[in-house]
């Protein structure tokens, strides 16, 4: 929105949802850690003169199975041998979370594998569900009865938090929320709740649920109110089962994946302000049991004129909102990126306001309703 130097501005900016559903669901929750812990902070303060506020936190989460398989060996087979999506399916599914790999060519009906990296637990394995072809049947039919054998020390990470490149079938998140506030010079009614609660959450419910409302005006010369919030999530994945991460049955028939991902969103606001009033609530969600209950951010603020017993006086000042993403999403091939998407959304007012709404939900998943 242009900048107004003048004049009385309304603003209704209602609404922008980002929804992104992969083959199941794109990005996952995580399932909280045994110990859980909840923080919860109430403020109310209604002053003449000065008045802070400052919130900030960041929180990381992982659900890493690890693979502490030390010299686990890996049987390499090449060749060609026909297959069909839902064989190509079942196989990643199995292969991939403990480092093992499927390479296949061709498209739609006419699909041929012609690598398969097998950790040797799985050999007897059948290939899908209700076939009595294992991995080493089907791999001694692409090519040599004496398969490449290697040993990977890339399955022997412990899990856990760590930075640097995912391990199979891990999935991280952090969360990080800020706010800054100050009044000064002036009369300031303020309210702000802030909940933190590390427990698995399901829809409607929250991780993060920060809550604020203020009114001023000034009462001196340069008296004004300055304040900010930003919200985040982060999340990246790699390929992970889908069957025992869905809570419906139903749910984890339409697909064997969950496939790779890796999503930024922020939220925020800013305003600065002589006279107002103003609401905000940034909330997001991403622990949890069931995959199916997707990844949620809000962000919404409310800016409006300051209520007196003489009528309503238009808020005096600037206001501004945003919203940032940067979404990177799989299929089932891997750690191939088959979608990269990213949005800037920015909308700011400058005069006397007599409304500014602006309502953001980014949402990652498929929630089955």
């Amino acid at each position: 929105m242009k900048h107004i130097q003048f004049g009385y501005i309304t603003l209704l900016l209602f609404g922008m949802v980002v929804a992104l559903t992969g083959i199941v669901c794109a990005d996952q929750v995580v399932p909280a850690v045994p110990e859980i812990q909840s923080l919860s902070t109430s403020t109310a303060v209604d002053v003449v003169g000065l008045i802070t506020e400052t919130d900030a936190g960041t929180w990381t989460l992982t659900n890493d199975p690890g693979v502490n398989k030390p010299g686990s060996t890996f049987y390499d087979y090449t060749g060609a041998q026909e297959a069909n999506t839902e064989l190509i399916n079942s196989m990643v599914a199995q292969l991939e979370p403990v480092g093992g790999k499927v390479v296949w060519t061709g498209s739609g009906t006419s699909l041929s594998v012609i690598e398969l990296y097998v950790p040797e637990s799985l050999l007897d394995t059948p290939i899908q569900t209700g076939s009595s072809e294992t991995f080493q049947e089907y791999g001694e039919l692409m090519g040599p009865d004496d398969p490449t054998i290697t040993t990977s020390p890339s399955i022997n990470s412990p899990g856990g938090i760590h930075t640097g490149a995912l391990d199979p079938g891990q999935i991280q998140y952090t969360t990080a929320y800020d706010a800054n506030i100050v009044a000064q010079a002036g009369h300031t009614s303020f309210v702000k709740s802030m909940n933190l609660d590390t427990r698995n959450k399901v829809l409607g419910q929250s991780n993060i649920d920060a809550k604020t409302a203020l009114t001023y005006i000034a009462t001196a010369d340069g008296g004004n109110v300055v304040g900010s919030e930003n919200i985040l999530i982060d999340g990246a994945g790699m390929n992970t089962t889908a069957s025992d991460r869905m809570l419906c049955p139903f749910a984890a028939g339409t697909a064997i994946v969950i496939p790779a991902y890796c999503n930024i969103v922020q939220a925020g606001s800013t305003y600065d302000l002589t006279v107002g009033s103003v609401t905000t609530n940034a909330n997001d969600r991403f622990v949890g049991n069931d995959a199916t209950n997707p990844v949620v951010l809000d962000y919404d603020i409310n800016v409006k004129p300051y209520g007196t017993t003489a009528g309503q006086i238009p808020a005096i000042g600037s206001a501004l909102a945003y919203i940032k993403a940067d979404i990177q999403e799989g299929r089932v091939n891997g750690t191939v990126k088959d979608e990269d998407l990213t949005y800037n959304e920015q909308s700011s007012a400058q005069g006397s306001i007599t409304a500014f709404t602006k309502v953001i939900a980014y949402q990652s998943g498929k929630a089955l309703l």
